[in-house]
């Protein structure tokens, strides 16, 4: 008689149980019991991998390694043929220097994407092609690098360019294949460079002799599932990077 009892209390319980599990599921998230054995299902997250790569500049190749002597310009060649990087050393006025900046999707998804350039700006006296003085010889804002934008890149320059920001005039670009409006780059897409060559500001004398001068080049991009627009995806850029 007992062990009847406790039988019957143990199925009151299981079933007590199973009651309650129903009516928490009922009320929340449902999660799905499945067999391992029976059925497995593989979901990859995606990520946004870009490489920005200089072939001429210092040898990168678009999957980030460096090209050998054999594949690319050696360093210590004559300064004509050396890579930009190395011509860059020993600048002269007018001296047009080899750089080209590329990117490479190497992502698994679509993304959006921007490039900025930054061009260093001084006050210096500079000369015309012909060697005149401009501005009458008086010092004037100059754009110390300038650059031959390639329309092959697919990249556009971005409304109300360029801005300045630390002396320097800042250029942001925006991935539209070609077109007007602001797409995704497919994922494993390759974009031309930017452009392939920056040009030195045809400074007269010895102004800003032995200082360091860079001009920038750097990136963002954002993955576009998700996102109903462009301007949706760089708003959440911007929340999760803040300056």
């Amino acid at each position: 008689m007992e062990m009847k009892q406790k039988k019957t209390k143990n199925k009151i319980k299981l079933f007590t149980a199973i009651a309650l599990i129903a009516i928490l599921s009922l009320g929340g998230t449902m999660a799905y019991m499945t067999d391992y054995e029976a059925a497995k299902n593989k979901f990859t997250v995606g990520k946004v991998d870009f490489n920005l790569y200089e072939s001429k500049w210092d040898g990168e190749l678009p999957d980030g390694s460096y090209a050998t002597p054999s594949d690319a310009t050696p360093s210590d060649a004559s300064p004509s043929n050396a890579l930009g990087i190395k011509q860059a050393e020993n600048m002269y006025a007018g001296m047009e220097i080899p750089k080209n900046p590329a990117i490479k999707n190497n992502s698994k998804n679509d993304a959006y994407l921007r490039m900025t350039v930054k061009i260093p700006v001084d006050s210096v006296i500079i000369a015309d092609d012909d060697g005149f003085l401009e501005n009458d010889g008086e010092l004037l804002e100059t754009e110390l690098f300038s650059y031959q934008l390639n329309e092959d890149s697919g990249m556009r320059l971005l409304p109300g360019q360029p801005t300045v920001k630390d002396g320097y005039n800042v250029y942001e670009y925006m991935y539209t294949g070609g077109g007007w409006g602001e797409i995704p780059v497919p994922a494993g897409h390759d974009i031309p460079p930017l452009f392939d060559s920056v040009t030195f500001a045809n400074i007269v004398g010895g102004q800003l002799e032995d200082s360091v001068e860079f001009i920038d080049v750097d990136f963002k991009a954002i993955q576009s599932g998700g996102f109903d627009s462009p301007e949706e995806a760089w708003r959440a850029y911007e929340n999760q990077n803040p300056e």
